[in-house]
């Protein structure tokens, strides 16, 4: 046989062998018969090395080591989850949903939690193109090669039209290959691995991927980025991942009601001891992708979705006092001072209480005696107070109504229980409002990026948003990787970023609820920041899209003292931002947009696009849909937008509207 011929044979014998094993827990021959398939294509393609191609089943063993990580964007976000630890939480999450959709009966994917590391799979036609890790949920490390070692992730999906699709994951190892692997590193003198979810992420982001491949590691799929236009439910989705090729997890159900969930639940926590891999708890999923998209998203956590964490260890010690931390991101965040206890084989002595609302519903003061738990077998919280006897007890806990880091105004923006100090300057947060200040959608500065923002501050160069309009450029060059090309290019960029229009500038203070959209708005009517600064609530509510919480917001960063002077300090810097009423942004006021089909720039772009031009941007197609932008193999939405009248332009059309 033709070596061309029998390679292409051994290939699609190989990938029917591992979609049986992954994908139906069976296979029609042995290991050692497995093997010899395996050696026999890697000599072929050793010896036609112009045969190989980068999903051969042989790309599994790993390649040439790398210096380092590139890094690989997520378009969309990897998205975390939102946590329940009870049952009366899963039951207000519930009542949320049905109050919101209006309608009695929901249906949910329920979906056992695995306990392992996330990763994201992007394939163009068909094929395994990159693999990345959650980083930070936008930018994570590209594992490409490492995971191309994973037996069950298909280099190439099992179909026969091409698909360009991003498929969402779970890598962590099977307990049984952990333990197999852990007692051959131990004969061989060879440290062992304290537990299988450190050991992926280490197997994983290993810079040589032969050591990768030699680690027995798993996964199984359960989401996507952008789902294809033919599918309605999570349901339909993951029959299509196993039909791909993909493992799923077997313990994967639909329920239609709230007691069917909570069942789902209970048996869960009987079975995890069984279970031949390691979970941390139930992922609730609404099942309708179009109930998804009526519910929408918080900037972190999508709103129809929820982890249930099982619960953890409890043990009693004493409630010292409670303290109140600020975030990277202004969050106001109440910690209970304990008593050291160890809880799960660890010390605790502080524990998270979320909130105001969780302090008060627990009602825990200092001096009481509380029972602490790990939630998720990781964070410590406080489960709940026992009263002493005597019935004497301290304080009720309060919040500030001041930042305790800096003294600047404290808001609670719409929606959220959690209150932030809305001060860019702060102590807590500078890092990250440089970093939001310098970003794209704000004043964007090139050059100015995470690493840079956190040696400016950790050197004692920044101390607020204005500080870096005064940098030394001897200071600067002195810096690690700062030379003085670098150093003048971004005084260059400084220099521009001065020039922005009052909407970046307001982007960039990051003002709770204020974000491109609203900013570009408010831009709009007031065109200077000394109107803006001396608008009143009722003026600002008179803006479209801007409510009550919103504008006090405003309206309180303007007036308190802490944060007005920090706008006076840019202003000092060389800022006096205007709005000029250029027409643009309205082209398309009013429309309401949905995208089908690849375009040529990212999803997220274009619907940045769309929205600056006044749309509203969602996902289905409904009788409200007023234009559908089409890309290349416009799928069945194109079909329904024709049953329904929607106006229909390509997307040359779309980029050409939001261009003028």
């Amino acid at each position: 046989m033709k070596p061309h011929r029998e390679i292409s044979n051994l290939t699609s014998l190989i990938r029917k062998y591992n979609r049986q094993y992954y994908t139906g827990n069976t296979s029609d021959i042995t290991d050692a018969e497995y093997d010899a398939l395996m050696n026999r294509l890697l000599f072929l393609e050793r010896e036609n090395p112009e045969l190989h191609s980068d999903d051969s089943p042989t790309a599994r063993v790993g390649s040439a080591p790398l210096s380092s990580f590139s890094a690989v964007i997520h378009d969309p976000p990897m998205l975390s989850l939102s946590n329940i630890f009870s049952k009366e939480d899963f039951l207000a999450f519930h009542s949320r949903i049905v109050s919101e959709l209006d309608i009695d009966q929901i249906g949910y994917s329920v979906e056992p939690k695995l306990d392992g590391v996330s990763l994201s799979l992007v394939y163009e036609n068909s094929v395994l193109a990159r693999a990345g890790t959650r980083g930070d949920g936008v930018r994570g490390e590209d594992v490409t090669d490492n995971a191309r070692t994973i037996r069950s992730i298909p280099l190439r999906l099992n179909t026969d039209q091409p698909v360009n699709v991003v498929v969402r994951g779970e890598v962590f190892f099977m307990l049984e290959d952990f333990k197999r692997m852990n007692e051959k590193r131990l004969e061989a003198g060879d440290s062992t691995f304290a537990n299988p979810r450190n050991a992926t992420s280490g197997s994983l982001r290993q810079l040589d991927s032969t050591l990768t491949a030699g680690r027995p590691l798993s996964f199984i799929a359960y989401a996507s980025g952008y789902y294809p236009d033919d599918f309605k439910t999570q349901e339909e989705f993951l029959k299509q991942l196993a039909d791909w090729g993909f493992a799923v997890n077997r313990e994967n159900q639909t329920c239609h009601t709230a007691g069917q969930v909570i069942s789902a639940y209970d048996t869960l926590v009987k079975m995890r001891p069984d279970l031949p891999m390691e979970i941390d708890g139930m992922v609730i999923k609404l099942n309708s992708f179009s109930q998804r998209e009526e519910i929408g998203f918080l900037s972190r956590a999508p709103r129809w979705a929820a982890a249930w964490k099982f619960h953890a260890e409890e043990m009693s010690t004493t409630l010292i006092g409670i303290e109140v931390q600020v975030g990277r991101t202004g969050r106001l965040t109440p910690v209970a001072r304990l008593e050291p206890v160890q809880v799960g084989g660890v010390v605790v002595t502080n524990a998270t209480l979320h909130n105001q609302e969780e302090v008060i519903r627990k009602d825990v003061r200092a001096g009481d005696i509380v029972l602490v738990r790990r939630a998720g077998d990781v964070i410590p919280e406080v489960v709940t107070s026992l009263p002493p006897e005597d019935g004497i007890r301290g304080k009720v806990f309060e919040m500030p109504e001041k930042c305790p880091v800096c003294n600047g105004p404290v808001v609670q923006p719409e929606g959220e229980v959690n209150l932030y100090c809305i001060n860019p300057s702060c102590e807590a947060r500078i890092r990250r409002s440089l970093e939001h200040w310098a970003s794209r959608k704000a004043l964007d500065i090139e050059g100015l990026g995470k690493k840079l923002c956190e040696q400016l501050v950790d050197a004692g160069m920044v101390n607020s948003i204005a500080d870096i309009y005064t940098l030394n450029y001897h200071e600067l060059t002195a810096l690690e990787r700062m030379g003085e090309l670098k150093a003048t290019k971004l005084f260059a960029e400084l220099e521009k970023s001065r020039g922005n229009p009052l909407s970046r500038f307001l982007t960039g203070l990051g003002i709770p609820g204020v974000g491109e959209v609203a900013s570009r708005d408010i831009a709009t009517e007031f065109k200077n920041l000394g109107a803006l600064g001396n608008a009143s609530e009722d003026e600002l509510i008179a803006v479209r899209g801007i409510g009550p919480v919103t504008a006090l917001s405003i309206r309180r960063f303007f007036a308190n003292p802490v944060t007005s002077a920090a706008v006076d300090q840019l202003v000092k810097a060389g800022f006096n931002p205007t709005e000029e009423d250029t027409g643009k942004g309205t082209t398309l006021s009013g429309e309401i947009i949905v995208f089908t089909g690849t375009l040529t720039v990212p999803r997220q772009e274009a619907k940045q696009l769309a929205t600056a031009a006044g749309a509203k941007v969602t996902s289905a197609i409904t009788g409200k849909t007023t234009i559908l932008v089409t890309g290349e193999n416009a799928g069945s939405k194109l079909k329904k937008a024709e049953k329904l009248g929607v106006r229909i332009v390509s997307e040359e059309e779309f980029l050409n509207s939001v261009s003028h």
